[in-house]
């Protein structure tokens, strides 16, 4: 980009990336995935409990970015697109697997790490996480995923999940009472 050339918000860029990757320029496409790669993660990691599960996830939602770039129409935010399309994918993965996910302690720290109590601690709060999250129905778990993580509002989650905007305040309102029951113990045990 030259230095005359104006920044655009991330969402007037998106739209200008996404009409380069339609035309075939692959820089485009890891200029798209740098930006979104990181969210998107942290929303799967969410929805199946496994970061690594999570990153092939997030690498099959650029795959089928690339093959729809020709078909995309910049009706919606890129990145409620990319939701979309994870959701998607997240429904196929419990399908698969015949359950919804259960939780992964991969954080820990080595032993001998110098953080290794304080490493202990986050490990054992994101497995308590994790616990209740998948205790939760998967509505109220992808809306709470998605009002939390990424930061979306509620408008954007109603047409991801594809439901009134009213749905999705009841689904969020019941998924913090459940999350703050579950999670009262781990909280009052400090």
């Amino acid at each position: 980009m030259s230095q005359e050339e104006p920044m655009l918000p991330d969402d007037e860029d998106d739209k200008r990336l996404m009409a380069l990757v339609a035309e075939g320029d692959d820089d485009a496409l890891r200029l798209l995935v740098h930006r979104h790669h990181a969210r998107l993660v942290g929303y799967l990691r969410g929805e199946v409990g496994s970061q690594a599960t999570a990153e092939e996830l997030a690498m099959e939602v650029f795959i089928r970015l690339h093959r729809a770039a020709s078909r995309w129409r910049p009706e919606a935010k890129l990145s409620t697109y990319l939701i979309h399309i994870a959701h998607n994918l997240v429904l196929n993965e419990w399908r698969r697997r015949g359950r919804k996910p259960t939780t992964a302690l991969e954080f820990a720290a080595e032993p001998g790490d110098s953080s290794q109590q304080s490493a202990r601690r986050v490990a054992e709060l994101d497995e308590a996480f994790q616990r209740a999250i998948a205790q939760l129905p998967p509505e109220q778990r992808t809306a709470i995923l998605l009002v939390v993580q990424q930061e979306l509002p509620y408008e954007d989650i109603a047409e991801i999940m594809g439901v009134p905007v009213s749905s999705v305040k009841t689904w969020i309102h019941r998924a913090r009472s459940r999350l703050r029951e579950l999670l009262k113990d781990f909280y009052g045990n400090q």
